[in-house]
């Protein structure tokens, strides 16, 4: 298999190159203020700060989540041969099935289930799942996924509080969704708080990646008959 450090390296550049076009535009911001603009475009480019820090972690999280199911699903286990939470994702179609199905159909697909789970040739992985509830990204789904894939130590980095996560989502859906204009929200923000946001992101963006290159190389994922 390919070292964990070459699995997730498109997904690093991406996220660099992402996380450069957020300091890129704090740097713009920076210097018209420098030179005494600091007009409502100055506030509306510090808004839309936010939408770009946001990007950047859904980024992260959808597509190191699907690149991890894809490389275990190239190790052809069978599902009891995958920690417990796993199977949530590993057996996504056949919960979907059972959930799905009508009163006259449900003992089948009970029964779909359990043969899938019991099953002696390789899961079937859909590497498109994503365990959450399909809202914004926020805290509460980024700890499920911690737990969901048996992920080792904290979902966020020790010096980074999770309500930045939350403070950035919610102005991103403010501006999004009408409920507030971007020079509003940037006008609330001085340039040294917008950089420290960034490198907060940054360190949350790669704390995410670390996660999931530690438990592909650790292999944490595989049941041992320990819980």
């Amino acid at each position: 298999m390919t070292g964990s450090s070459e699995i997730f390296k498109t997904i690093e550049l991406e996220i660099l190159d992402r996380l450069n076009q957020s300091k890129e535009l704090i740097s713009h911001v920076s210097a018209l203020e420098a030179s005494g603009q600091s007009t409502d475009l100055v506030k509306i480019q510090k808004g839309f700060l936010f939408v770009s820090l946001y990007s950047s972690v859904e980024y992260t999280i959808t597509n190191v989540v699907s690149r991890f199911l894809e490389v275990i699903s190239q190790e052809q286990l069978k599902p009891l041969e995958f920690k417990k939470y796993l199977l949530c994702t590993v057996l996504d179609s056949k919960f979907n099935a059972l959930l799905n199905s009508s009163k006259k159909n449900v003992w089948n697909k009970k029964k779909d289930l359990f043969d899938a789970l019991f099953s002696t040739a390789p899961a079937q992985i859909d590497d498109s799942v994503f365990p959450t509830d399909g809202i914004n990204i926020s805290q509460q789904q980024i700890e499920d996924i911690w737990a969901i894939f048996h992920l080792a130590g904290d979902a966020f980095p020790s010096n980074i509080n999770p309500w930045i996560l939350r403070e950035i989502k919610e102005h991103r859906n403010a501006i999004a969704h009408g409920r507030e204009k971007a020079a509003k929200i940037g006008g609330r923000y001085t340039v040294n708080v917008l950089n420290q946001r960034v490198a907060d992101i940054e360190t949350i963006c790669f704390h995410i990646v670390s996660g999931f290159e530690n438990l592909v190389n650790s292999k944490d994922y595989v049941y041992s008959g320990a819980a």
